[in-house]
Order: C-alpha cells, then sequence, then structure tokens
C-alpha cells in the first residue's frame, strides 16, 4: 500500500513540472498567460458596442472640460471717454449772478474803507424872513466803511456807512456875502447794489446805486441882517457810484470810485472822490 501511495505522489510531480515547463515557454508570447495587452485594450464595460464594433473608450465630454480661474475682479477700469467735449471756444450762455444754484449767494463776504474829496453842491433857500440866500461850500472830506457779499459772480449788494463835512466858503443874502465860520455835515447809512463789468484783468470797472437815509447837521448862519436856520433833518437818500477796482493780491483790491449823493431836501446833494480798499473774508 505505500508502494502505490508513492508512485502515485511521483506521477503528479511529474505533471506537474511538465505543465510549468510548457507554462514557461509560451509566457513572453502574445497570448500567453503573462500576455496583458488584450485586457490593456480592451473598451469599457458599461460602454454599449455600437454596430458590432468592439467597445472603444469614449472621449471627456463637455463637462470634464477644465475649470478657468475667475478673472479677477479688482481691477481698474478705465472711465469711458466723453461722447462729447465742448471745446474753449464755446460760448457760455451769459449768466449775470454767475451759478445760482451753485450756492454762492451769500457765501461769500467781503470788508472795504475808504476816504475822498467831499464836494457839497451850492445851498439855496430862504432866511427867516423870506430872503433868498445862498451858500457855497469849501472842499471837505468823507469817509466810508461797507460789510458786503457777492451774489453769484457778478453783483455785489452791501450795507455802507459814510461820514462827510464840508466847511462854509462864502453866504450871500440881499447883496450881503460874507464867509462864515459854519459847516454842513451829513451822516449816512446807504445799502448798496453795484455790479462787476469783468473783462478777464485785474481791472474790474463796476457801477451800483444806493438807497437809504442822511442826517443833516448845520448850525444857524448870520448873512448882514438876514438869518439862514441851519440844517437839522434826517432825509431820505440815494447815490449812483462809477468806479473801477485793481486785485492785486488773491483777497485785496483797490477801487477808486465818484459817487453822486442827493436827499429828499431838494437843497442838499453832493459829489465825492473816493479811494477804498476791499477785503475778501
Amino acid at each position: 500500500m505505500f508502494s502505490r501511495v508513492f508512485y502515485s505522489a511521483a506521477g503528479l510531480c511529474a505533471g506537474l513540472g511538465v505543465l510549468m515547463v510548457a507554462a514557461s515557454a509560451g509566457a513572453g508570447t502574445k497570448g500567453g498567460m503573462y500576455d496583458m495587452s488584450a485586457m490593456l485594450n480592451e473598451g469599457h464595460p458599461f460602454a454599449a458596442p455600437s454596430q458590432g464594433r468592439a467597445p472603444t473608450a469614449q472621449p471627456p465630454g463637455y463637462g470634464m472640460m477644465p475649470i478657468a480661474p475667475p478673472s479677477p475682479t479688482l481691477r481698474y477700469t478705465q472711465p469711458p471717454r466723453p461722447m462729447y467735449q465742448a471745446s474753449a471756444a464755446t460760448s457760455e450762455p451769459w449768466r449775470p449772478f454767475g451759478d445760482v444754484m451753485g450756492g454762492e449767494w451769500f457765501s461769500r463776504f467781503y470788508l472795504s474803507g475808504g476816504g475822498g474829496l467831499h464836494l457839497q453842491n451850492d445851498v439855496d433857500g430862504s432866511t427867516v424872513s423870506s430872503t433868498s440866500y445862498s451858500i457855497e461850500f469849501d472842499p471837505g472830506f468823507v469817509g466810508q466803511a461797507a460789510l458786503g457779499t457777492y451774489l453769484g459772480q457778478d453783483f455785489r449788494v452791501e450795507a455802507e456807512a459814510a461820514y462827510r463835512s464840508a466847511g462854509y466858503d462864502t453866504a450871500t443874502a440881499s447883496g450881503t456875502s460874507v464867509t462864515p465860520s459854519n459847516d454842513l455835515k451829513m451822516a449816512t447809512g446807504m445799502v448798496n447794489l453795484l455790479y462787476d463789468v469783468r473783462m478777464g484783468s485785474s481791472f474790474v470797472p463796476y457801477v451800483g446805486a444806493g438807497l437809504g437815509l442822511a442826517k443833516l447837521k448845520s448850525n444857524d448862519t448870520t448873512i448882514g441882517s438876514q438869518v439862514a436856520k441851519g440844517k437839522d433833518s434826517t432825509e431820505v437818500a440815494y447815490q449812483a457810484i462809477v468806479g473801477v477796482t485793481y486785485q492785486y493780491d488773491q483777497s485785496w483790491y483797490l477801487g477808486l470810485d465818484a459817487r453822486y449823493l442827493g436827499t429828499s431836501d431838494d437843497d442838499v446833494s453832493a459829489t465825492a472822490i473816493m479811494l477804498s480798499v476791499r477785503y475778501d473774508l
């Protein structure tokens, strides 16, 4: 019994050896035991064959496209160019009050002050005894100060206080002339509206008009045997102004003007020639 088992095992070993020799002889050839080319070239197992053709690898679909990174969002973008740009030669509409809606009204104030020559016109009237008289005056002086504001670009409005005084030169009544020691004083408070005629230079002509009150004061005057009553009253006053300013600094102006002053007293009027300085606050 032992001998039969031994012979059976020897035969099994011999058969396995023959199989191993045969397998090693064809291992490197196509179709051999270790040939993987058929497996690598085989189509996807889930790809359905089309018209009897072997399944092939499918190209990636659109969903497989690589995703590009988003473009940056914080980049500087050049602003679009205007469709129309007016040239410097384009004429602007005339706006006497400047840019009215631009908040320029009553936003810029100035102070001014000046003085000069006061030329009092002759005063005519009647004495106590109803005799006509006439008084001539020597040149006097005038002093003025004002607080004003700009209305837009070209107009200004100001509140002005002024003082004028002129001495008597000659008083005549009933053919008698004397040189009395007397004078006529005027204190005025006016509101002036002025218009600057801008011509693109540092010299700016201007015109204006004012309205207010005048306080007149003078003493009685004896002319021979006649007595001319003095003035002591408050009258409505008005004035006309024409002048020119020169801007010599960003905020400083030098002005020269002539002013005619009239009152509701028909006998009292005067002309003033003044130099003034204006400062923008």
